[in-house]
């Protein structure tokens, strides 16, 4: 390799390494910015008011998107970079040309694309893949989750334990998500996990509860706890089996849901007494839940 090119690519691994700095940088703007449109939108319900509540809080939707899309970004360009360092591949195959190829947000391949260029290679020319911060899959690109059938959701639902409650206490809900690849995982409510303190930020970033101090427990319910994750590891639609029905009311696990999931994603919940929903639910169900 050149010399020149080789000081090139260096530098540009050095500017990529700043990355995560910005990204960080982007998810803290974003929750200012959802922070102050819960406070405005608390103080007062005057229309400019609530106009100005309404675009901070599509400028962190904007935030949360670039640093989305720069992480992706990021770690397509530390591949390329790596392998003009290495030598392994410096020009596309057959002397081609990434000019003419279309690219998506961000100026990163179509994700087609890169999955045609990544079948094309040998197997001895790919290398061991773990997933990272750069991997965090939208949700255009989710593949669907695992199909399960009535019969075995309902079926997988009572493998869960009972969940009896009584006046002195109250268990925690169990529940059981099986994954594209038929593995199963075990779900449990409570505040002891990275998806508790996500969902109660992301919702206090929509003002709920809408009065600062106040709490609600629906952030540990193990149907919230999921679709936050659905929502941050961008999965498509995904199927859950839980031992106590998902919780009724204005600021339950059922109104809830459909806020958290992202955009045209959906949780089918299997719970008992044959109880089976689909979230988020059309408003004309929603009234009956």
């Amino acid at each position: 390799m050149p010399s020149e090119l080789l000081r090139v690519a260096e530098q540009l691994l050095a500017c990529l390494n700043e990355a995560p700095r910005v990204v960080g940088y982007l998810h803290d703007r974003a929750r200012k910015c959802r922070e102050a449109a819960a406070w405005i939108g608390n103080q007062s319900n005057n229309p400019n008011a609530r106009m100005a509540a309404m675009q901070l809080d599509d400028a962190a939707r904007r935030c949360e998107e670039a640093a989305h899309y720069l992480s992706q970004a990021e770690a397509r360009a530390q591949q390329w970079v790596e392998q003009m360092v290495s030598g392994i591949r410096t020009a596309e195959p057959s002397g081609g040309s990434m000019a003419g190829r279309p690219v998506g947000p961000g100026g990163s391949t179509r994700p087609a694309d890169r999955r045609q260029d990544e079948d094309h290679q040998p197997g001895a020319d790919k290398p061991d893949r773990t997933t990272g911060a750069g991997d965090e899959t939208s949700p255009e690109e989710a593949s669907p989750g695992r199909r399960i059938s009535d019969e075995e959701g309902h079926r997988l639902q009572q493998t869960l334990p009972r969940r009896e409650e009584s006046e002195l206490t109250q268990p925690k809900t169990r529940g059981m998500w099986v994954d594209k690849d038929g593995n199963e995982e075990e779900l449990v409510s409570g505040r002891h996990d990275e998806w508790f303190q996500k969902a109660t930020d992301f919702l206090r970033g929509q003002g709920i509860p809408p009065r600062h101090g106040d709490s609600i427990t629906t952030p540990s319910h193990v149907e919230t706890k999921f679709a936050m994750r659905m929502r941050v590891q961008g999965l498509k639609h995904e199927t859950i089996m839980v031992n106590k029905l998902p919780c009724p009311g204005k600021w339950g696990c059922r109104a809830l849901i459909g806020l958290i999931l992202p955009p045209g994603s959906t949780l089918t919940v299997f719970g008992p007494d044959g109880f089976k929903r689909t979230y988020p639910q059309p408003p004309s169900e929603q009234e009956q839940s």
